[in-house]
């Protein structure tokens, strides 16, 4: 189930394509200035090894760690996830990292912010989610990498709530999914998005001190 799962990049219902914006945050963001080159990089480590175990432990109690065997992984990008899919409070954590790589008329954190503009458009519109899930809430991300933004997402029939949490640091894109239910019904917005935040920050850290 994981690694059918980290194809997609969702949540443990693997969904998204379209959805509905009842609330919303920041609005949608275009790359601006040429972002700084100072701190790219051309590979990005293990994101099995970015997340501590009592920080793991406690957004996914009792869930294994598993690499992604089945994701496109390599020294550019490669993701892990902690999932525990059994009961009424199910939950799932994951860590993508892709450090992007430049092209002929972009530097790598240029193209990265690129990407980063469009995935954010995505998210943040609804379109990335399929139906049946309803977007809740966007908001930026303050202090995390260059720029970053978490939007919430529900699914009522499912009784699954999720969070997306996306940030830039320089050429090096993160994201996090932190999904679960509570006793049959979504996990909450704060449980979703302050888990995802939290991932977001100790991988941030992770890096910078790597």
């Amino acid at each position: 189930l994981a690694a059918a799962l980290l194809l997609t990049g969702a949540g443990p219902d693997g969904e998204r394509d379209t959805g509905r914006i009842v609330g919303s945050g920041a609005a949608e963001t275009t790359p601006s200035a040429e972002p700084s080159a100072r701190g790219e990089r051309s590979a990005v480590p293990d994101a099995c090894t970015l997340v501590g175990d009592a920080l793991a432990g406690r957004l996914a109690p009792g869930a294994a760690r598993n690499p992604a065997d089945a994701y496109q992984a390599g020294d550019r990008q490669n993701q892990c996830v902690w999932g525990a899919y059994t009961g009424d409070r199910g939950r799932q954590l994951s860590v993508e990292l892709r450090a992007v790589a430049g092209t002929a008329g972009q530097s790598p954190a240029r193209a990265a912010a690129t990407a980063f503009a469009s995935e954010r458009r995505d998210d943040e519109s609804g379109r990335s989610l399929l139906a049946g899930r309803r977007l809740i809430r966007k908001s930026p991300l303050e202090g995390i990498g260059d720029e970053g933004y978490v939007v919430y997402s529900v699914d009522e029939d499912r009784g699954s709530g999720e969070a997306i949490a996306s940030v830039r640091a320089v050429n090096v894109l993160v994201t996090i999914h932190y999904s679960g239910s509570d006793d049959g019904g979504p996990l909450a917005e704060a449980a979703a998005t302050g888990g995802a935040e939290e991932t977001a920050k100790a991988v941030l850290k992770a890096l910078e001190q790597g």
